[in-house]
Order: structure tokens, then sequence, then C-alpha cells
């Protein structure tokens, strides 16, 4: 059953950027890149603009904020207590012009702090980083989803625990997605064989699962009744890549994805990530990844002080905490990237 509420607030302000999804043509072309070194030569980091700022410096105060509405879906994974499918509190994003054509939508999965603020008075609001990429992504003329798989399962965040104590999973968080999916293709307003999955770190290894072609719920996705196409592109901003670079069954794509990186980052290693990318590249397959050096984990949050996370027990150096640090010259490179790459594989 789909559950909606109006949404009682309308963008102000906002230029009509909407795509036009029937006479734009769309791009299928996807570099592949194959990097060999650990700061590889085929991504530069650190880029100015001309006027030497930052594209998307100060983001979080320049940009009005997207009202979203507030849905719900089932998720293709089961309560096991009573059988029935689990349902997905999300918040969804459209365009000021968007509620007379079908267009483009990016399903974006939180990481493991949730997609809320924390701050208690704020807590039912997006996190900045969430609502910087909403507004972003608007703005280009997508529809954006936010499912909530943590709050819909009663947990606030699961940073603080230690990865093999975790009861969540990303076998969970991808059948969230592909509930997500599922739901999207069903409406009037969405262009079904145009979606793409981003996530931030553990969203983003939960993209990595979802894309896996060889997980038979991936694989067999096309096989259901009626056919239906599957995510389009893939992005991951700083995932834990170990999990599926030793995956016992392999690991191919079923879309197309790109990784933003930091260099330095000591929560989500880089290693991984730039051998995986490599593995799929040297393959053939359409992989691409951008590592910036010098750059923590989070670099694309809002402009704050950089902040060392001793309550989380995972990470490089278990037990001694993480580092989370903005960078806005990586942020505003990636976020050209993004732009350009969606472009790309959602039309523009």
């Amino acid at each position: 059953m789909v559950r909606e509420d109006k949404t009682t607030l309308l963008n102000r302000g906002r230029e009509k950027m909407c795509l036009n999804s029937y006479s734009r043509p769309l791009f299928l072309t996807v570099p592949l890149c194959l990097v060999l070194l650990f700061f590889s030569a085929c991504h530069k980091a650190g880029l100015q603009t001309e006027a030497g700022l930052p594209l998307v410096w100060g983001l979080e105060h320049k940009i009005a904020k997207s009202a979203p509405q507030r849905v719900s879906f089932d998720s293709l994974d089961r309560n096991p207590s009573t059988g029935k499918p689990v349902v997905i509190q999300a918040l969804l994003f459209k365009p000021e012009c968007g509620d007379s054509r079908r267009l483009p939508v990016v399903v974006a999965l939180h990481g493991c702090g949730g997609m809320y603020r924390t701050v208690k008075s704020k807590r039912n609001m997006l996190s900045i980083r969430h609502q910087m990429m909403a507004d972003l992504l608007v703005s280009e003329g997508y529809m954006v989803l936010f499912p909530d798989s943590f709050r819909s399962r009663g947990f606030e965040e699961i940073c603080t625990v230690e990865n093999k104590k975790r009861t969540l999973t990303q076998r969970h968080r991808r059948q969230d997605a592909q509930g997500a999916l599922a739901w999207l293709q069903r409406r009037d307003d969405v262009l079904p064989e145009r979606v793409a999955v981003l996530g931030w770190s553990h969203g983003a290894s939960v993209v990595l699962a979802t894309i896996n072609a060889k997980q038979l719920d991936v694989s067999g996705w096309r096989d259901r009744e009626p056919p239906m196409p599957y995510f389009r592109a893939g992005v991951a901003f700083y995932p834990g890549c170990n999990d599926s670079l030793k995956a016992r069954g392999g690991y191919t794509l079923a879309a197309p994805i790109t990784f933003f990186i930091g260099g330095s980052d000591d929560w989500t290693a880089p290693g991984p990530c730039v051998d995986l990318a490599a593995k799929l590249s040297a393959a053939g397959e359409a992989a691409t990844i951008t590592v910036y050096p010098d750059t923590y984990h989070g670099f694309d949050g809002p402009s704050t002080q950089p902040r060392r996370r001793i309550e989380v027990p995972n990470g490089v150096n278990p037990g001694k905490g993480v580092t989370v640090a903005t960078n806005p010259v990586a942020r505003d490179d990636a976020y050209a990237k993004l732009k350009k790459y969606l472009r790309e594989h959602l039309g523009s």
C-alpha cells in the first residue's frame, strides 16, 4: 500500500530547470579509468574555479531549501515476526515544474548516522549534507527519494555499533533500495528506466551491494512480471569497499558506478575502493573513481572544523576513533563531476 502526505509548502524563487526527458539526448558513453596507482592521474583533485572559489562554497546558505513530501513504501525485506514487508518511511523531493511530466529520479541512501539531524529540536529535519544534495539534484531537474532505513526499524544510528554486532545489514538496505525502485516505477510521474542510486559511507556500501550483478535478486530483477529496468547508474561517496572487493560469489556491475573517495579517509579505507575500481575497469566495466588527496571522510559536508569521533569503534584503526572533515574544494569538484555523470546516464 502506498501512503503519501500532500506537501503544504511550495518552493519559492527557484528557476524551473526540469529535464525535458522527451526531447533531449541521452548519452550512454561512460569513460573507463584503470586506476593503477593510489592517487591516479585519471582524475585530478583539488580543482578551483576560475574565480578561485569552490562552486558550492556555502551552498547550505545560498540555495533555498526544497520542500519534501513524506511518503512510505514496502521494502522487499520482510519482518521476521510477521512475515509482512517492512514499511519504509521516506522523503520525496520534486522539482517545482515536475507535476505534469515524468522525470528521472535519484534514490539517496544515508550513512550510518541516519538521514536526520542529531539536535533534538531539529530531529525531523534532514541533515545539512543530505539537504544540500536534495537541493542540488532538484535544481538539476531530478526527483529525489530519501528512504529512512533506520527509524523505520527503530534505529537512530549504527555508527557506534561494531560492524560484527550490527543486526541491520547491507542485505536489508539493498532490499529497501529495491523496494524504493519498485515503488517509484509504479508512479505516473517517474521515468521508470531512469533511476539512479546514490549513497554516503554505509549507504554507499549499500549502493555497491545493490548493483552487484552476482546477487540473485539483482540479476533476476528483469525476470519480474511485468519486466522492469533496474537502476541506471550508481554513485558512491566514500564507501566501505572490502565486502564487494572480497565477495565470495564475485562482483560485477549491473549498472555503471562512480566513486568519490578521500585519500586520507581513516573511517572507510580508500585502498579497497581503488582496488575494486581498478579491477572493474580492467574487466571492461563502467567504473570511474576520483580520489582526493589529504581529504577525509565526510568531505562533502557543510563547512565545519575537522573533528575526531572517538566513539566510533570501527575504521582503519579500530578503537582509536575516526576523522570527519570537510574539504570544500573537493566537494566542489565532486558535485561538478556528479552533475555531469547524472546527465550522461539519466538525461540532460
